[in-house]
């Protein structure tokens, strides 16, 4: 950490990707450490892992090949962002403010919210969403493949979905799918 007065503490965080462990941890560092920046050294980041830990006070994102092709680069990137700077790698960079200029079209919400489900309906999609296939639910359900594909088309319709991923999400979405205490979806 930089301790210098006038210039803002600064703690390096190494992970090879941005994934869970990585996450709670800047999260917990932020909770604890608000107003010390972070530079970040990944092996491979992309624009949405940036904006998943861009609030825990990253100032900086280095990739490891950077550090290789560039051995002073950590220490001029941190004395940068002692003096209150920002650094993204060239091609994140571009990626990030290509994003910010062309904002993506809003996209319509996958289903009809406020449809009502029938027990049925929420089996067939609870067995889908524990990763069944129409065959397995069949069996399950005491039925042929064929009433279950088209009982499928029919809550497809009834949803305004196109498929079973998207009538798992809307399910889940709506809270239909719920964890029993031993973690399995019910």
């Amino acid at each position: 950490m930089s301790q210098w007065p006038g210039l803002k503490r600064v703690v390096v965080f190494r992970s090879e990707l941005v994934d869970r462990p990585l996450h709670e941890s800047l999260r917990s560092h932020y909770a604890d450490h608000p107003d010390v920046a972070v530079v970040l050294v990944v092996e491979r980041i992309g624009v949405h892992d940036l904006s998943a830990v861009a609030p825990y006070g990253i100032s900086a994102v280095i990739r490891t090949g950077e550090l290789t092709a560039r051995p002073g680069l950590l220490t001029a990137v941190r004395n940068t962002v002692a003096q209150g700077g920002y650094r993204l790698p060239p091609n994140l960079g571009a990626t990030v403010r290509n994003a910010v200029a062309q904002p993506a079209q809003p996209r319509r919400p996958i289903g009809r919210p406020g449809v009502l489900l029938r027990p049925f309906d929420l089996t067939l999609v609870t067995l889908a969403a524990q990763g069944c296939t129409t065959d397995r639910s069949a069996q399950h359900l005491g039925k042929s493949p064929m009433y279950v594909k088209t009982a499928r088309r029919r809550l497809f319709q009834k949803l305004g979905v196109t498929g079973i991923t998207a009538c798992v999400g809307y399910a889940a979405r709506e809270g239909l799918l719920w964890h029993g205490e031993d973690g399995e979806t019910s």
